[in-house]
């Protein structure tokens, strides 16, 4: 599976999942791939990727790329393999939380894998109410603003700086190992910056 070449310079992308809801006007107007049964709920996509297992509609879209149901990788991480330039991508899953625990689970584990060999790129998950409940990112220097609880958390070993405006900082160079709960409910109150050698994801269980 390849992108077409006028597609693959873009760097920013919606990824419309089969648990909708339609998008937000806000994300409307970026280019949009459509997983699955996130065709459901768009008119037309630049990209659909799935097996059509949970698609009730024609597929409407610019590029299509059809999967047997007998496969080894789910229809969003065969999504993510098409985009392999050497970009700072940001992506916006809509509709790729909630119904089953285990599928939204491992939409975090795919997404985090593809943010392993991809520094300074970044993912971004959204609930049915339009707000951000996980901000996943790459290696690299970041920084958020919020207002509120967050965790900060990881599926691998990573070495990582916490700094600024929150109630727990991590001032030196701290080891965090998968879901341990040195990250677990933190406080915001502004401006904080995250220094990470690896993927890690913020939650905010209250929305952003």
């Amino acid at each position: 599976m390849i992108l077409p070449s006028h597609l693959r310079a873009h760097p920013e992308w919606v990824f419309l999942g089969p648990l909708g809801p339609g998008l937000s006007p806000e994300l409307s107007a970026l280019p949009l791939l459509t997983v699955d049964g996130g065709g459901d709920f768009a008119e037309k996509s630049l990209v659909w990727v799935g097996d059509q297992d949970s698609l009730t509609s024609e597929v409407q879209a610019e590029v299509s790329f059809r999967h047997p149901r007998e496969k080894n990788s789910s229809d969003l991480a065969l999504a993510l393999a098409l985009f392999n330039s050497p970009l700072r991508y940001k992506f916006h899953f809509w509709g790729l939380l909630g119904g089953r625990r285990d599928h939204e689970l491992f939409n975090l584990g795919e997404a985090l894998r593809f943010l392993e060999t991809r520094p300074e790129a970044q993912i971004i998950f959204y609930n049915d109410l339009g707000r951000i409940l996980f901000h996943l990112v790459g290696a690299g220097l970041w920084t958020f603003t919020h207002e509120g609880l967050f965790s900060l958390g990881t599926l691998r070993k990573t070495e990582v700086l916490l700094r600024g405006a929150c109630r727990y900082a991590l001032e030196t160079p701290t080891t965090l190992w998968p879901l341990s709960s040195t990250g677990l409910s933190n406080e915001a109150h502004g401006a904080v910056t995250v220094e990470t050698q690896g993927p890690v994801f913020l939650y905010f269980p209250e929305g952003k």
